[in-house]
C-alpha cells in the first residue's frame, strides 16, 4: 500500500490524537472514515441532495434519525376539534427510496411562527420545497409534548402514493419526475 504524508499545523495536533484515540490507535482508519464521509456528503450535494435530520417519537420522548434525500414536496392540515393537525414532508433518498416524515399534533403553533398561511383552511395546502431547512427549527416552532413524529419509508412510488392524502401524492408524483437542479448555461 503506498504511504502518503499527511502535515498536521500545530494547533491540529489534539484533534488527530483524539482521532487517533478513537479509532483504537489507527489515525489512518480514523482519516480514511473521515474522507469516506466527506466525499460521500459532497457527492450528494452535487447531486442535489442534503444531510437530513428528524426527530421520531411521541409524548416527549423523541430521538434523532438521519438520511440524504432531497425534499419534493410538503403538506399540512391544522387541527380543529374533531382531528389532529398533520404535517408531511416528503423526500425522495438518494437510494432512490422515498421517506415521509409525518407530525400530527393537537395543539397548533402560534400564527406568526407558520411558514404556510391561513391557520383556518382545513385543507392539505401543498407546496415544492426542496433543499430547505426543516420549518420547526427555522421559524422557531417546536413540537408539543403530544406530537407524534414518524419516519416511514416506501421503496417505490406506488406504495408512497397509497399512503399520503390524494392531493400531495399528485404534487409528489410530478417533483418525483423532475430533475433535482437544471444547470443552466447563461
Amino acid at each position: 500500500m503506498p504511504n502518503r504524508t499527511i502535515y498536521v499545523g500545530e494547533g491540529d495536533v489534539a484533534l488527530f490524537q483524539r482521532a487517533q484515540s478513537l479509532t483504537g490507535g489507527n489515525l489512518s482508519a480514523a482519516i480514511t472514515r473521515a474522507l469516506q464521509r466527506f466525499v460521500e456528503i459532497e457527492e450528494a450535494h452535487l447531486e442535489g441532495f442534503e444531510e437530513v435530520e428528524v426527530r421520531v417519537g411521541s409524548d416527549g420522548v423523541y430521538r434523532r434519525k438521519r438520511f440524504v434525500a432531497r425534499r419534493i414536496a410538503q403538506g399540512r392540515r391544522q387541527p380543529s376539534a374533531d382531528r389532529r393537525g398533520e404535517w408531511f414532508a416528503v423526500y425522495h433518498t438518494r437510494k432512490g427510496r422515498f421517506a415521509v416524515y409525518h407530525k400530527q399534533f393537537t395543539e397548533s403553533p402560534k400564527p406568526e411562527h407558520m411558514p404556510w398561511g391561513d391557520a383556518e383552511d382545513p385543507r392539505y395546502t401543498i407546496e415544492y420545497w426542496n433543499n430547505v431547512t426543516e420549518f420547526d427549527s427555522a421559524h422557531g416552532w417546536e413540537p408539543a409534548d403530544n406530537a407524534e413524529m414518524s419516519l416511514d419509508v416506501y421503496e417505490n412510488l406506488d406504495d408512497l402514493k397509497a399512503a399520503l392524502p390524494e392531493d400531495l401524492a399528485r404534487v409528489v408524483e410530478d417533483n418525483a419526475q423532475q430533475q433535482p437542479v437544471e444547470e443552466l448555461d447563461i
